[in-house]
């Protein structure tokens, strides 16, 4: 009406007429001074469903440009092709993992894509490693560590169980670096020699071992400057999960369980670099133990250090080490012929896995991270999702087994028993169920395959932690400290229970206890029914005791030592399998994800960024906190399993 009344004022007066006249919009105007208000009305209309129009059109044109990028990133990207000879180059970046983690594409794409360059696919080194031990145009494996930032022991172990193989084929695999941090001079062990860049000025070069550490954040002086009441409930005497949120400081049953775990590993990692390397147990530690008057008496000279101790072979400039390399793959331009695992993977694997019709299959589904409720996309073990994956494995007559891959901390209850259910039911239709535990399968990655038909583990995997717990805070005090009280009516004793601006309610409190106590009752139960053990020799190795891998077959919850092809051919044998095909099943991205991925693989971005680790460690902590306290429930969940490396 305000408009209206405007454009009216200016139509009634001869002088603001004679004003617009003279505008630039002369044509508009004057049209406008003689069309009544309905016209003009009409004509803004008009106008607005123009732009609106123009701005959908807009949008089209920046979709079809994206579209264009995407296209032309891929069609201008050489073809991978393997030279008749040539290094394979091992270059993983960021954390060798199980299955990548799907994060928000738009968000991915914004950020410059640092999302995805954080993960290398374990799968991908061992089958690159695998089809370069059979390759005759592959010579040597080059082990470029410089970006690898960690993995766990176990993947490790597969990893170079390959290397290992690739050798006995009779070519050589060696490493070259600046200098090696602990978690890639474990890989480099496995080559044939170590050698380090002499013109190279690193930080701490040469090798830098430090041994294994466990160190988690511990919140309850915060939360009670927040003056938050954090109430736990839990079974199992070595549960720890929840001590995090009510101590200042590690538990005596903590500290004992998670000291005789990181003396296990790190046995096991000196064992490999020993065996691998020739050199004593001792003498490794030693090297540790006196790194500074080890460094003060080669003279300050890190690298000179690391190879009197025989940890690497030489010192080589990079001249003489591509002239080295000429000689075994030959010459391109002023280097070697070489290419790298994702472009050799790229010439010698289909882009999309090919089934073949009428083959038996053997179906893996991996189950890597957190154990939440819901559908959630890999990354994740979502209950709905990986259930939805088993039902499919179960209605496919082709999929005569099921092998579950875990790598998983554990999470949400009732999600891990959705999940052993569904498998339960597979088992129950006539086909084989079996688990293969990576780095981490306890707590709820071990519910998920506590009833499997075989377990494997690595020596190195880190599971049991059979144990419940269950958080509940409330924020009374520091309403109180606000001057903001609570009071009212309720039905029963019960009113109110999950009201988290009252005091707990006692009642209440016994429940939650109950439920703990319950489904700590059910998982033991689980536990003895899937390994064929006495209740009580089952309660006597859980109580929230964490075990390695090897520990736990002499404890009877793994079958075997072995890794994912141990676990797949196991269940071929189950399922009275000859001959067989393995394929992967993964929740899917939609159309619109799968687009920006191709992008974002492309490498086309709008921005760039350099995450800041402390930062990282420090959100993913709280972040599984605050999923548990933000949603009340029964968790099985093993916050003490991170173990660094």
């Amino acid at each position: 009406e305000l408009m209206d009344q405007a454009l009216y004022a200016a139509l009634l007066s001869r002088e603001v007429c004679c004003r617009i006249l003279a505008d630039p919009m002369l044509a508009f105007s004057n049209f406008v001074l003689n069309t009544d208000r309905t016209v003009a009305m009409s004509i803004l209309k008009n106008t607005w469903r123009f732009i609106t129009a123009l701005k959908n059109a807009i949008g089209n044109l920046l979709f079809l440009a994206v579209l264009g990028l995407v296209i032309f990133a891929l069609v201008s990207r050489p073809s991978a092709q393997v030279p008749e000879s040539a290094a394979l180059i091992i270059n993983p970046t960021g954390v060798i993992v199980n299955q990548k983690t799907v994060v928000d594409p738009v968000q991915q794409f914004f950020s410059g894509g640092q999302g995805d360059v954080g993960e290398t696919l374990g799968r991908d080194l061992s089958d690159a490693i695998r089809a370069a031990a059979e390759d005759d145009r592959i010579q040597v494996i080059v082990l470029d560590l410089s970006e690898l930032a960690g993995s766990s022991l176990s993947l490790y172990s597969e990893i170079g169980r390959e290397l290992m193989a690739f050798r006995k084929s009779g070519k050589p695999v060696y490493a070259f670096g600046s200098s090696y941090s602990q978690t890639q001079y474990f890989l480099a062990a496995y080559a044939d020699a170590i050698y380090v860049d002499a013109d190279a000025h690193s930080f701490l070069g040469g090798v830098f071992l430090q041994g294994l550490g466990s160190y988690p954040l511990y919140f309850k002086e915060a939360l009670e400057k927040l003056s938050l009441s954090i109430h736990v409930f839990k079974a199992g005497v070595f549960k720890d999960a929840a001590e995090t949120l009510t101590r200042q400081s590690m538990s005596d049953f903590s500290r004992e369980a998670n000291q005789l775990l990181v003396d296990e590993l790190w046995q096991r990692y000196l064992n490999t670099v020993s065996e691998q390397r020739g050199i004593a147990v001792t003498d490794i530690s030693y090297y540790i133990d006196n790194y500074a008057e080890i460094m003060a008496a080669a003279g300050k000279d890190f690298v000179q250090a690391s190879i009197d101790q025989g940890l690497v072979d030489a010192k080589i400039s990079r001249t003489d080490w591509r002239n080295k390399l000429r000689q075994l793959a030959g010459s391109s331009g002023d280097s070697y012929r070489q290419i790298d695992f994702r472009r050799y993977l790229a010439a010698t694997r289909p882009p999309v896995p090919i089934e073949t019709p009428g083959r038996d299959k053997v179906a893996v589904i991996v189950a890597s991270g957190n154990i939440l409720d819901g559908d959630h996309p890999p990354g994740q073990i979502g209950g709905d999702s990986i259930a939805r994956l088993v039902r499919e494995a179960r209605n496919r007559d082709s999929v005569k087994a099921i092998v579950l891959r875990v790598d998983s901390p554990g999470g949400s209850a009732s999600a891990s028993e959705l999940i052993r259910s569904e498998l339960a039911l597979t088992q129950h239709s006539g086909k084989p169920v079996v688990a293969s535990f990576s780095g981490v399968a306890a707590s709820g990655g071990y519910w998920i395959a506590s009833t499997a038909n075989r377990i494997y583990a690595t020596e190195t995997t880190i599971t049991g932690s059979i144990g419940v717990f269950s958080v509940f805070p409330t924020a009374e005090q520091t309403l109180a400290k606000l001057g903001i009280a609570n009071d009212g009516v309720g039905t029963t004793n019960l009113s109110g229970a999950f009201d988290p601006t009252r005091s707990i309610n006692p009642m209440f409190a016994k429940a939650l206890q109950l439920s703990v106590d319950q489904t700590y009752d059910k998982f033991i139960s689980l536990v003895a029914e899937g390994r064929n053990m006495a209740l009580a020799d089952v309660d006597a190795i859980a109580q929230g005791r964490v075990w390695t891998g090897a520990q736990a077959q002499e404890n009877g919850l793994v079958d075997a030592i072995g890794g994912i092809d141990d676990a797949i051919a196991s269940a071929a044998t189950l399922a009275g399998l000859d001959e067989y095909e393995t394929i992967f099943l993964e929740k899917g991205l939609s159309p619109q994800e799968q687009l920006l991925q191709q992008l974002l693989d492309a490498g086309v971005s709008l921005g760039s960024g350099l995450p800041n680790q402390v930062l990282t460690n420090l959100q993913r902590e709280l972040g599984t906190l605050m999923t548990i306290t933000s949603q009340p429930g029964v968790y099985l969940h093993c916050l003490s399993c991170s173990i660094n490396l």
